[in-house]
């Protein structure tokens, strides 16, 4: 009879052997690393608000951002390409030499182009609704691609991501953002406050929550 082979677990990790793990980290500094801490080079976050928030202007911003420390591209699924895109790279100030990438192409496509070699380390996908997936379609594209960060964008209704898989996709996302009148309301794991606002368009968000500056008040 023969031997019934033994099955192979990972290996359990001591207390040492977890705090002493290391994490490459995007290494994000002043308001950008208040707001996300040291976002690791890995997993899901997820964007969503409704239309005119300001959504599509944020997304170009961080992607340029991102840019300093890593490739970056952009698969525009819904709008590429189209005015309101090439609007919102010149608010966000984006110019020739940013490490940022732009493409509109479905997914099986997009899929291949990741796999190459020396493909984008950081991708936007926008948006989730236009990509046809499934809960297994999107499991087996992030094991596909563990070592790179997926930028998800969903549309809202009301507060909250529209859709199933877009819900999904908020509770598995490390770094959460909700856009709403001009304003990047944040919530990442690995900042240590957790949660924190930015504003997309400053005038245009206090404006629209109904803020008031303190010289305008003295005035």
């Amino acid at each position: 009879m023969e031997k019934a082979k033994e099955l192979t677990l990972p290996r359990a990790l001591s207390v040492d052997n977890v705090l002493n793990h290391k994490f490459s980290g995007l290494p994000f500094e002043g308001i950008m690393r208040e707001l996300f801490g040291t976002p690791e080079r890995a997993g899901s976050w997820i964007i969503w608000g409704p239309s005119g928030s300001g959504k599509t202007t944020f997304n170009m911003q961080l992607a340029r951002y991102i840019s300093n420390f890593e490739r970056v591209i952009y698969n525009s699924l819904e709008e590429w390409p189209s005015s309101s895109i090439v609007n919102a790279y010149k608010r966000a100030g984006l110019r020739q030499g940013d490490n940022v990438l732009m493409i509109g192409e479905n997914m099986k496509d997009f899929e291949a182009r990741m796999l190459r070699k020396r493909s984008a380390n950081v991708m936007f996908i926008d948006s989730v609704k236009y990509t046809k997936f499934r809960w297994d379609d999107y499991e087996r594209f992030c094991k596909l691609f563990p070592g790179k960060i997926k930028i998800w964008v969903a549309h809202a209704n009301g507060k909250e991501p529209k859709g199933g898989l877009s819900e999904d996709i908020r509770f598995d996302s490390h770094v959460k953002i909700y856009t709403e009148g001009y304003r990047a309301f944040i919530t990442s794991r690995f900042s240590q406050g957790g949660s924190g606002q930015y504003d997309i368009w400053p005038e245009g968000a206090r404006q629209y929550h109904g803020e008031i500056d303190q010289q305008t008040k003295v005035q």
